[in-house]
């Protein structure tokens, strides 16, 4: 029985995280038991070392909180975990400012008026001033309506620098992932493959001519 006490600090650890992760996604006791199938006084014995989880409701517990397994296995990050902290106030504000800018700056190009595109969009050119000083909120329709006036598109407007277009633009990556043939995303995923991803990348920026110089050489290895 001697590693008794290793399994013992295994269970704990493992009900640490356990606890650590459901917290994390603000879930009940309750909750967690019906995921997995169990009962809350058996989630809580999991959670305090009393007793340990089986593989089967661990992967399920994992596979409803989009957890990789490997994170209570081997004890890596929760995906997500990092993200960066920030006061959403200020980051509103800030966010506010930009996209204001961005409107005057697209108005600017139309070389349109404030009070032209205020009635083109059907709002008071008072307004479309304070919008576009960032002193105000614009309500989504009527950034719609601006955007569309202007001949524009909302997308320019998305974040895709500050931390939520980065937690955005990883989500639609993994979207991305997920749409290819299972054996394409078997072989992205498989690390030992990154010299030929970075092949077929530098090779993709080559010029015509030096693809057809390529293609050539390629054919006078065969011959």
């Amino acid at each position: 029985m001697k590693d008794q006490p290793t399994l013992t600090l295994r269970t704990k650890m493992l009900g640490a995280m356990l606890r650590e992760a459901r917290l994390k996604y603000n879930m009940s006791l309750k909750e967690v038991a019906a995921l997995i199938g169990s009962t809350s006084g058996a989630v809580s014995s999991y959670e305090h070392g009393r007793k340990g989880i089986s593989l089967p409701e661990l992967e399920l517990f994992a596979y409803h909180l989009d957890i990789p397994l490997e994170h209570f296995t081997t004890g890596s990050t929760i995906p997500g975990g990092q993200k960066t902290e920030f006061d959403p106030t200020t980051m509103v504000s800030l966010r506010q400012r930009m996209v204001g800018a961005l409107l005057r700056k697209h108005r600017m190009e139309a070389e349109m008026s404030i009070r032209a595109l205020a009635d083109a969009a059907g709002l008071r050119s008072k307004r479309l001033s304070v919008y576009e000083r960032g002193d105000r909120p614009i309500p989504l329709p009527e950034l719609e309506r601006l955007v569309q006036v202007l001949g524009q598109s909302l997308e320019d407007y998305i974040d895709r620098e500050g931390p939520v277009g980065e937690w955005a633009a990883n989500k639609q990556v993994f979207a991305n992932l997920l749409q290819l043939p299972s054996d394409l995303r078997d072989f992205l995923s498989t690390p030992e493959n990154q010299s030929y991803l970075r092949a077929a990348k530098h090779i993709s920026e080559l010029s015509v001519e030096k693809l057809r110089a390529l293609a050539e050489s390629l054919l006078d290895l065969t011959l």
